[in-house]
């Protein structure tokens, strides 16, 4: 009687072998089906070994759960349908299709080292043209201010006036000198035609990178506006303050806030449509790539 039970148990222990052995195939079957198109690479094949310790611990919880084999085993698989998207955001490579595979052929892989240039690069030639555009938006402030310091103090008036058309001339010439000496990216060309590919890991950061910028790009918007829809106010101010005395030197000094706040505003503005645009353009040509 005791030899039966025996037998019995290593029979049921067998048994349970082999079912668990079963279950594990047909989980790695699975997980081989859902990562096909993903490139075989070593961190690729150990995160499918970690995807299939995580399906057998689910699958084991069901169980206890009491759930039938059958019933966990299709629900732990259900659970897990998502392995391509998974992959994705962990920065796996995909398997290049041959349409990839051409467009590969065709134009060079940016790495991240690149990217990371060309956007630094880019973002500093537009400052350049956003700076060199602020500064000549705003150089009658110089001379608003020469004009309030001589009715200020009077009897410099052509001094004051000449020191305002220096300054005023000045601005114009650094605002020129801005543009004009700006360095543009060194793949300029071949970003705005297209002549490159990306990976799927470099597109993953650029698009998280966009998110970011998508934000800071709307709150510089937002102050650009606010100081082109408000730059009368230090006129307004100026006007008031003329009523305590002063001649027209709280107008005139309200002039000048009112020319510095349009050449900040149009710098916030122009900053906050370049940063956008460079990413833009990298990102566009890798969504044609996805696409294609």
């Amino acid at each position: 009687m005791q030899g039966d039970r025996r037998s019995y148990q290593r029979a049921a222990a067998w048994e349970d072998a082999a079912q668990r052995e079963e279950v594990e195939l047909s989980f790695k079957r699975f997980i081989l089906n859902r990562a096909m198109a993903f490139e075989r690479e070593p961190m690729a094949d150990l995160y499918r070994v970690g995807l299939l310790a995580q399906m057998l611990d689910r699958y084991d919880a069901l169980r206890e759960q009491g759930l039938s084999r059958e019933n966990a085993l299709r629900r732990t698989e259900y659970e897990f349908r998502d392995i391509p998207d998974r992959m994705r955001e962990q920065g796996f490579d995909e398997a290049a299709s041959p349409h990839r595979t051409a467009a590969a052929s065709r134009w060079p892989q940016l790495t991240e080292e690149e990217a990371a240039q060309y956007i630094r690069e880019s973002n500093e030639y537009f400052h350049h043209q956003a700076i060199g555009t602020a500064l000549c938006s705003a150089c009658v402030a110089p001379l608003m201010a020469a004009m309030a310091l001589s009715d200020l103090f009077g009897g410099f008036s052509d001094t004051f006036g000449m020191l305002g058309m220096v300054g005023l001339f000045g601005m114009i010439g650094l605002g020129i000198y801005a543009m004009t000496t700006a360095v543009k990216p060194k793949k300029k060309d071949q970003i705005r035609k297209g002549h490159f590919s990306l990976s799927n890991r470099l597109r993953r950061k650029l698009v998280d990178l966009q998110e970011l910028t998508e934000q800071k790009a709307r709150r510089r918007r937002g102050k650009g506006m606010a100081l082109l829809v408000t730059c009368v106010m230090p006129m307004f101010l100026g006007v008031g303050l003329a009523g305590l005395g002063g001649g027209n030197f709280w107008p005139l000094l309200g002039m000048t806030g009112l020319f510095l706040m349009i050449g900040g505003g149009v710098y916030e503005l122009m900053m906050g449509d370049a940063e956008k645009k460079v990413l833009r353009r990298l990102l566009g040509k890798a969504k044609d790539e996805q696409d294609s």
